[in-house]
């Protein structure tokens, strides 16, 4: 078994086997549940940073943000390099949309778009 002590994973699968210890990690994914642990039990994860990370189960997760995000890449386009896929113009992420009209005609239109928390 290894202890991960204060190390950064973010978008990464870390190296680890079953029974090891992640203490105050970043493990966080661009993608909701993203399986970075496939195949792994047993593990513990203590004041961690799990976003979008599916659990395996049997693991212990104990004081640790396990929320799941929906991201938009209009709003984080860094992102799609690392794995976030491209959003469609009009994508679930939309919230509001607004068109500007010039003598009843359609000039422009506007979205404004949110991440999603599942």
């Amino acid at each position: 078994m290894t202890v991960h002590t204060n190390r950064n994973f973010s978008g990464q699968t870390p190296p680890c086997q079953d029974g090891d210890e992640f203490v105050s990690c970043n493990l966080s994914q661009y993608v909701p549940a993203s399986d970075i642990f496939a195949g792994r039990t047993g593990m513990t994860f203590r004041r961690c940073n799990l976003v979008n990370v599916l659990i395996p189960d049997g693991c212990t997760v104990e004081s640790c943000n396990t929320t799941q995000v929906s991201r938009c890449s209009w709003l984080h386009p860094e992102w799609v390099e690392r794995g976030l896929p491209e959003c469609q113009e009009d994508c679930s992420h939309v919230v509001e949309v607004t068109e500007i009209t010039v003598d009843d005609v359609v000039v422009a239109t506007d979205r404004r778009r949110e991440d999603t928390v599942l």
